[in-house]
């Protein structure tokens, strides 16, 4: 269970109940989250049964609890991408040991489920992740059947030879041959994996695809360095975990001092909270936002 999201949710709780009428800017800034979170935490008290007062757009007041027991792990729902990496990392680190059924069980009893994968909704993915990992394991080659292309906007099925994942089992990393390079399949795209039983013909060029933290991949490294507020430092490892490794404190502002692989990732996360953001080092990346400005300007004044 996330506690920082707990103390957050108590937190609120408290606020919204204090004789301060705290309004929605306040909650977000002193919780320093966004204030369409806090509009989603005020959501999920009213559905677990808390009584709200509306005062004004900008101010809610917690009038009265639920009859019944608090219960944390509502109000803290697993999304279904959680469930999966959860699902997933188990099963290929502790296979189908007694160890994984047991964490498998608690997990379910802790959000009043079956299995993990009840809670996904979608038990092809939990499977075809497990295909993929025995066709790696093995060097076999897979098709991957009703494939939905981002690029192409079409659904196909594709033979594939299958040889890693990606950090949170979101990508599976393979050689197409009929296209005669490496791509990155995504996992929630693929309808089904159906094992073919032929071996591996081009392990010679299946290449180490390296992904940054914000989940782009490449051939290069562009250096960045951003200067953050804890604002900004705390939404970064909230949406991109694996950028926290890089992250460090000085002079009381963050910094972020990294590679990416791609410059649209760090792009939209600084576009989103340049406010929040200065650009300490890449010229590639200024670039990059002042191109994607003008373009987004041009096309804003050529329709109105």
């Amino acid at each position: 269970m996330d506690h920082a999201r707990i103390e957050r949710l108590l937190r609120l709780m408290l606020m919204l109940s204090s004789n301060v009428d705290y309004t929605t800017p306040e909650l977000a800034d002193l919780l320093e989250i966004t204030e369409r979170s806090i509009y989603r935490y005020i959501r999920s008290f009213k559905d677990n049964g808390f009584v709200l007062e509306k005062r004004n757009p900008n101010i809610h007041k917690l009038l009265k609890m639920p009859l019944d027991e608090i219960k944390l792990d509502e109000l803290i729902q697993i999304s279904s991408e959680e469930a999966f990496i959860l699902h997933t990392l188990l099963l290929s680190i502790t296979g189908g040991s007694q160890i994984h059924i047991n964490l498998e069980q608690k997990l379910a009893a802790l959000f009043d489920a079956t299995s993990i994968t009840e809670i996904i909704g979608k038990k092809t993915a939990a499977e075809n992740v497990r295909i993929l990992k025995k066709a790696i394991d093995e060097k076999e080659c897979v098709e991957l059947i009703d494939y939905e292309s981002g690029n192409t906007l079409k659904i196909s099925n594709r033979l594939a030879e299958p040889y890693g994942f990606s950090t949170n089992y979101a990508d599976v990393y393979a050689y197409e041959p009929a296209s005669g390079i490496c791509k990155i399949f995504k996992i929630s795209r693929i309808g089904w994996v159906r094992p073919i039983g032929t071996e591996w013909q081009h392990e010679d060029k299946h290449e180490k695809i390296e992904t940054d933290c914000f989940r782009m991949t490449g051939k290069v490294d562009i250096p960045v360095t951003l200067k953050m507020t804890l604002k900004a430092k705390n939404l970064l490892i909230e949406e991109y975990p694996l950028a926290q490794k890089d992250i460090y404190l000085e002079n009381g502002l963050w910094i972020l001092k990294t590679t990416v692989k791609d410059l649209a990732g760090v792009g939209r996360f600084y576009l989103g909270l340049s406010d929040q953001i200065e650009i300490l080092e890449s010229l590639e990346l200024v670039s990059y936002v002042s191109e994607h400005i003008d373009r987004y300007l041009a096309g804003y004044f050529r329709n109105h």
